[in-house]
């Protein structure tokens, strides 16, 4: 694993295959002072998040080659004894997904498209916490 300990803020990992939905989570990451990476598939994500060792990820459900809920499980197994804040950002909204959510992992479950006030509320949150 790389050496984070020269980071300018939180690490923040954004796994979202939708380009536009990436950017604005990326930028807005960077404007709180996180130092962002990026990654529009779930086996990029795993390797990013290998490397750089993230604080928070921000975390699409419905990836092309594995679903954020797989994604999840996984990162936690590599990473153990690091805990990253899994934040889910989805259009996938029943309780069950939201169910599938916990039993993975994830920490907090956000629905696209309203999830913008309640995403800024926390990322303030978690950001001053680091």
């Amino acid at each position: 694993m790389t050496d984070v300990s020269a980071s300018p803020g939180p690490r923040v990992l954004v796994v979202e295959d939708h380009p536009d939905t990436a950017d604005f989570l990326s930028r807005y990451a960077r404007l709180l002072g996180c130092d962002v990476r990026t990654a529009a598939t779930a086996s990029q994500g795993m390797e990013t998040a290998l490397e750089f060792v993230p604080q928070i990820v921000l975390l699409d459900i419905g990836l092309p080659d594995m679903d954020g809920w797989e994604f999840a499980r996984r990162l936690r197994q590599q990473l153990e004894p690091v805990h990253p804040v899994l934040i889910a950002i989805t259009a996938f909204r029943s309780q069950e997904d939201r169910i599938r959510s916990v039993e993975a992992g994830i920490d907090y479950h956000l629905n696209k498209p309203a999830f913008r006030q309640e995403l800024m509320r926390l990322l303030l949150q978690l950001v001053g916490q680091s």
